[in-house]
């Protein structure tokens, strides 16, 4: 049977048990099929047969309520403002991919347990069948065109292009994150070996094709790049950040490389915004890399001070620290206490105990760093100049940009 013959028998089947409306969107947005029967159609679903995509407006306001993450039935409640009855969505999914989504109708009455019940059965059916649908016409490279779109070549064309195999991208909010590697215990970026390099290529776009949200990946000589659709809700972004450090480090595993991820800030779909984005992920996730205080993974909001600092130009010098480089090889011992120390916020207790150093030991220690840098480590405005001062020091030691 083909496919899109088999999904249509399916859904007309579907419809006259149960006595509603039903269509199959791709999670892309484009409908796939629709019932012959379409008792209650709603102005919302008449517009999506007539253009034969769900418009991002609608789109937007059914992932507002968890269908990209849902393996159950949802609810959509209906919205007046954009011709919408309430909906039922079952998430059509096989070997953890989603294939699309199921909707029923229910413009005057919910659905029973029977109709749920067989809608459940439909999906299920439909997963086999659409799993040997055909995908995206060969020339649309959407991993390619993520590559180019936040490259410097990345202009509207490129957006055009990306949209036209992705429609769902139109009108909606991206993401994009970026997975940098480093070894355990160490402080700097790592190198990709060829093998490592391999793997990850390999492995990471089909991989995350798992998440509903992902649009492409690519994978460079020096870390990873993954965009997806930002879903909004309780957890907006965490899965994405999630997803791809799980992709990444069990690709990595045999060599003992792990990965920092780092996400920009949500943005709408343009290639400006899209580039602004990749800057901010890869910033945050190498950052994560060169400072321990920093949590893995990381997003741009969750950097702190190093945002303005990385919009400083020129960035500031960090000369005040300049005696404690002078202190021979307690020097690195003093500069470490004393960045510990401000992390946590000047609390004595928690940096010894980081530190692993008797209290009586940390106090020796910061008052011969405050000696050498003639600084009084009372006063609020001389930690906060060396806080920034340990920060931009760090920062310099940027590679990845």
């Amino acid at each position: 049977m083909e496919p899109n013959g088999g999904v249509q028998a399916e859904l007309d089947a579907l419809a006259a048990r149960i006595g509603h409306g039903v269509s199959v969107d791709d999670p892309e947005g484009r409908l796939v099929a629709y019932s012959a029967q379409d008792t209650g159609a709603d102005a919302a679903r008449v517009a999506s047969i007539l253009s034969r995509q769900v418009a991002p407006a609608i789109q937007d306001w059914q992932n507002r309520h968890g269908i990209a993450e849902a393996t159950g039935p949802v609810r959509v409640p209906a919205n007046p403002d954009l011709g919408m009855a309430p909906r039922v969505c079952v998430p059509i999914r096989k070997d953890h991919r989603c294939l699309g989504y199921l909707w029923v109708l229910e413009p005057d009455h919910p659905l029973d347990d029977a109709a749920i019940t067989a809608a459940l059965r439909c999906a299920h059916d439909l997963a086999d069948v659409l799993a040997r649908r055909p995908g995206p016409p060969p020339d649309w490279d959407v991993d390619g065109l993520v590559r180019r779109l936040l490259g410097e070549d990345g202009g509207t064309d490129v957006r055009d292009r990306l949209a036209a195999a992705v429609p769902a991208l139109v009108g909606a909010t991206i993401q994009v994150c970026a997975a940098v590697p480093y070894r355990p215990g160490q402080e700097r970026v790592a190198a990709l070996t060829s093998a490592d390099f391999q793997r990850l290529t390999a492995s990471m776009s089909p991989a995350l094709r798992r998440y509903p949200a992902y649009v492409g990946s690519f994978v460079g000589a020096t870390h990873a790049v993954a965009l997806f659709r930002h879903p909004g809700g309780a957890d907006p972004g965490g899965g994405a950040l999630r997803a791809v450090g799980e992709v990444t480090d069990d690709a990595t595993a045999p060599t003992g490389m792990r990965f920092a991820v780092g996400a920009g800030e949500p943005a709408p779909y343009a290639a400006g915004t899209a580039r602004t984005a990749y800057a901010q992920a890869l910033a945050a996730a190498e950052l994560a890399v060169l400072d321990p205080a920093l949590p893995k993974p990381l997003s741009w909001s969750g950097l702190g001070p190093y945002r303005s600092l990385l919009h400083a130009s020129p960035p500031p010098a960090d000369d005040v620290l300049a005696p404690l480089d002078r202190a021979g090889g307690s020097g690195d011992m003093l500069t470490r206490t004393l960045e510990t120390y401000l992390d946590l916020g000047g609390d004595a207790q928690r940096t010894a105990a980081r530190l692993r150093l008797h209290r009586t030991s940390l106090y020796y220690r910061l008052n011969r760093a405050a000696d050498l840098l003639a600084a009084d480590l009372a006063d609020g405005l001389v930690r906060l100049e060396l806080h920034l001062a340990l920060k931009s020091r760090r920062l310099a030691r940027r590679t990845l940009t």
